[in-house]
């Protein structure tokens, strides 16, 4: 049987077949609900090319005890789809067999030094958290982080996803070569803080270093230090889209900004929307996930609902016209320093009424508190004056 070269494959065809050996499996995971997805790998063929290759759940119990890693097998009738969101490999093409997406998780945040001497954050999520120990700080350790996510806003960095492994200190060149470069007390990794923002139950999330939008956007800080988050949440109302840069038409996505088409364009969401509470108003940044789990819809089907129409505000948008939100923000240095708004949504929750309310009275009943505790101070002092007064009169 003559079989296809990976290089080969198009998203036309329906009825492929290849031979391929599965050098990589792993389990895609929803990590809003910690559902199961699909089972993930990466194929490779005699010519060294490699495909992203996906088994969607509901074949799973059929095909996962036939695959395992490092065998070799042959794929007959899947499809290839382009690969949008995300890409394990450096080609856009995704195998796909044919088929009948935030819980608390444990976190670590570590900051590894390059070859090029230039430095990027990792943050583990999971049970990838607890494979760096804390005497990391005190060792020349040589970490390999395959299959992450890069975010890039200000600065670049990178998370671990289902995919992700990591190897530590191995036995192999590369490794001597990092050690005895930077083998200067300076350079060790360091070990960061973990973020309290997304630590504890979800109600204490939404309720984590509660500001108002006033006293965010009144919020200055000289020198912002660079491994000092300033992250805080507030209720906010949407009130409308500010812009929209990108759309679709027959097949081809149009920029309006640059007014052309771009080539090789990965869909991505960058929502900047107009934002007020009870005092002040001010605009934020949504990208991605965030705003994906905000419209309840990706980009490409968004995009595609338009049909090219640039001036059409998206009904999934319109509709959050009015809705009340939580927003955990994180505040960059132009924020901090320059007051300027467009603040980054690194999370959005809905809020609870009873839990507002709650949360409301709290405050209330803190403040009564501190008022009773300040009378309570001040009578003191008077009586401590008084006294000394007298004292002053005994002795004279």
């Amino acid at each position: 049987m003559a079989y296809k070269k990976l290089s080969d494959l198009t998203t036309e065809g329906q009825t492929w077949s290849i031979k391929a050996k599965v050098i990589r499996v792993w389990d895609s995971i929803n990590n809003a609900t910690d559902e199961l997805i699909s089972m993930d790998m990466i194929l490779m063929d005699e010519q060294n090319d490699a495909i992203h290759g996906t088994i969607w759940k509901g074949l799973l119990n059929t095909y996962r005890p036939q695959i395992n890693e490092g065998s070799i097998y042959v794929f007959s009738n899947f499809k290839v789809e382009g690969s949008i969101r995300y890409r394990p490999l450096c080609n856009e093409k995704k195998n796909k067999r044919n088929t009948p997406s935030e819980g608390t998780k444990d976190i670590r945040v570590i900051e590894l030094l390059l070859f090029d001497g230039e430095k990027v954050r990792v943050t583990l999520w999971g049970e990838l958290a607890h494979y760096i120990s804390e005497d990391l700080n005190e060792n020349q350790t040589v970490i390999i982080v395959t299959s992450t996510m890069v975010e890039s806003f200000n600065v670049t960095s990178l998370k671990t996803t289902s995919a992700t492994r990591l190897y530590k200190d191995m036995d192999i060149t590369d490794t001597w070569k990092l050690i005895q470069r930077y083998s200067h007390e300076e350079n060790l990794p360091k070990m960061m803080e973990v973020n309290k923002s997304i630590q504890g139950t979800q109600e204490e999330q939404m309720f984590y270093n509660r500001k108002t939008l006033q006293k965010i956007t009144e919020m200055r800080h000289e020198n912002p230090l660079n491994n000092e988050e300033f992250i805080y949440t507030s209720r906010v109302n949407i009130d409308q889209l500010q812009e929209n840069t990108m759309c679709k038409v027959d097949d081809n996505y149009y920029c309006n900004n640059c007014d052309k088409y771009p080539k090789g364009t990965t869909p991505r969401y960058w929502l900047r929307l107009q934002i007020s509470d009870h005092i002040t108003s001010t605009t934020c940044t949504i990208f991605d996930d965030e705003a994906q789990r905000l419209l309840k819809i990706n980009v490409t089907a968004l995009l595609e609902s338009l049909n090219g129409r640039t001036d059409e505000i998206p009904k999934n948008i319109h509709n959050l016209y009015g809705e009340s939100f939580i927003f955990r923000f994180k505040l960059n240095n132009q924020n901090l320093t320059e007051g300027k708004p467009g603040y980054l949504v690194k999370k959005k929750s809905v809020p609870d009424d009873k839990l507002e309310a709650k949360f409301l009275n709290d405050i209330a009943e803190k403040s009564t508190n501190l008022e009773y505790d300040h009378c309570k101070y001040s009578k003191v002092m008077d009586d401590r004056d008084k006294l000394n007064g007298k004292y002053k009169r005994l002795i004279n």
